[in-house]
């Protein structure tokens, strides 16, 4: 059976990765360390060994000229030079290469190997007082080379040998403690392994829990994660999608059925919303004239095609809007736009220009060339109907007060009148914008519980 990649087996190995990453790090840094400190006590020792042991060969090559035994001499002193740890073995050579004492009787009277003869044969003719150090360091012991003088003049070589065994020693002293180390980390990374599963895991498990809830049909929920990082984002961001489901349900709920958009409801929540808020706004009505005419000739498929079309256009015209602008439908070819007074005009002349272009095509190509069509009137009267066209109705509170929804579309229900003559008139889709202060009568005169204000400004010309 595979194994289930879960978060929490996630985290578990990456701190498990991290945590051999880590020793693996230590301990060659460690042993790194520990090599470089017992090469340098490895040299400094026999540094110092070979100091002293070659101006102990120095003297007694002194000492030993007059009476011309000095190989005899040098055979003397090697044994003193061992007990006294100042070398662990020795050979010395003449100026032929020629063994004359050395740690290993058997050797006397030899020669140097060919590789030990070229490493004396090199000291010996580079030799320097300040500068006579020549080491061959290999894997387990140093040789250094060390001209014994006379008078500063080299007379025969000695090779100094001192092993590094001591290097396993410490090799094992280093292991020893990377594994106590070692120990100390994995034992401080399990606290915090389980330390992140429980402040990783525990948001994500609540969060998904939360989710299963609203799937099945619990939009109430909701998570308390608080934290100062990411998750608690993320948590403030699911809260805000659960009332964002809510809103977009209620919505769903009250949506019309033709066009899908927010129905009455929401309509009346978004203008008491904007009364509320103080916000400056314009309430654009629609009404489709000669609908009804065209509904009863093409029948209501086609009418519910003018209505989609109508739908379509205000979508597209909101795009022209600010940001937040709304957009809903009552019913019939009733729709509604709540708009900013600076993008009213943008958004109604797109409205009125895309409308009188794109109705056309639901009229017959007889109806379009002669521009009206033939059906009954209310009362069951034949009569000639011009090609639909739209009205919009604009109400504001940018120089008059408004306080509830009521008053909104009471106060629209009259200026759509004045919209529904301006396109009879022109013939085109027309828009009305209300400009009066609140002072005046439906029949225009001046209301007498209030001073007269002066005339409002014209109304705009039909699209």
């Amino acid at each position: 059976m595979p194994i289930r990649l879960t978060l929490r087996y996630r985290i578990i190995s990456l701190v498990g990765l991290f945590a051999v990453l880590l020793i693996a790090a230590f301990t060659a840094v460690l042993i790194q360390q520990q090599l470089k400190i017992i090469n340098e006590n490895n040299l400094y020792r026999a540094r110092v060994g070979s100091y002293s042991a070659k101006g102990a060969f120095e003297r007694t090559l002194l000492l030993s000229a007059r009476t011309g035994k000095t190989a005899e001499s040098f055979r003397e002193l090697i044994p003193l030079l061992q007990e006294g740890q100042l070398v662990e073995a020795v050979t010395v050579a003449d100026l032929k290469n020629k063994i004359v004492a050395g740690s290993r009787p058997d050797m006397l009277g030899t020669e140097l190997p060919e590789a030990r003869a070229e490493k004396a044969t090199y000291a010996r003719k580079n030799y320097s007082p300040k500068s006579w150090f020549y080491p061959e360091v290999f894997r387990d012991e140093i040789y250094f080379y060390a001209p014994v003088t006379l008078d500063d003049v080299p007379q025969y070589v000695a090779i100094f040998r001192y092993s590094l065994g001591n290097m396993r020693d410490a090799m094992r002293q280093a292991f020893q403690l990377c594994i106590f180390v070692n120990l100390i980390v994995l034992l401080a990374l399990v606290p915090l392994c389980l330390l992140l599963i429980k402040s990783i895991l525990g948001p994500i498990t609540e969060l998904n829990d939360a989710t299963q809830d609203i799937t099945s049909g619990n939009l109430n929920r909701r998570v308390e994660i608080v934290t100062e990082d990411e998750l608690g984002e993320l948590a403030e961001t699911f809260n805000q999608m659960t009332s964002a489901l809510v809103t977009m349900k209620s919505r769903a709920e009250n949506a019309n059925p033709l066009t899908k958009l927010p129905g009455n409801n929401m309509i009346h929540e978004e203008i008491e919303k904007r009364i509320k808020g103080k916000k400056k706004f314009v309430a654009v009505y629609s009404d489709l004239d000669n609908f009804k005419a065209f509904n009863d000739k093409y029948g209501i498929g086609a009418g519910d095609q003018a209505i989609k079309l109508t739908a379509q256009i205000m979508k597209e015209s909101i795009k022209k809007g600010a940001a937040g602008d709304f957009l809903g439908h009552e019913g019939g070819d009733d729709f509604i736009i709540l708009s900013t007074p600076e993008k009213t005009a943008d958004v109604t002349n797109h409205i009125c220009t895309e409308f009188d272009k794109r109705v056309r095509e639901l009229f017959s190509e007889e109806d379009r060339n002669q521009g009206y069509i033939i059906s009954k009137d209310r009362e069951g009267n034949v009569k000639q109907f011009p090609l639909m066209t739209i009205s919009l109705a604009g109400v504001g509170n940018m120089i008059r007060e408004l306080t509830s929804y009521a008053e909104v579309t009471n106060i629209c229900a009259e200026v759509k009148k004045k919209a529904k003559m301006m396109s009879k008139e022109t013939g085109k889709s027309s828009f009305y914008l209300d400009k009066r202060t609140g002072n005046e009568r439906t029949d225009g005169h001046a209301d007498p519980a209030h001073p007269a204000e002066p005339p409002a400004t014209p109304p705009p010309a039909a699209h």
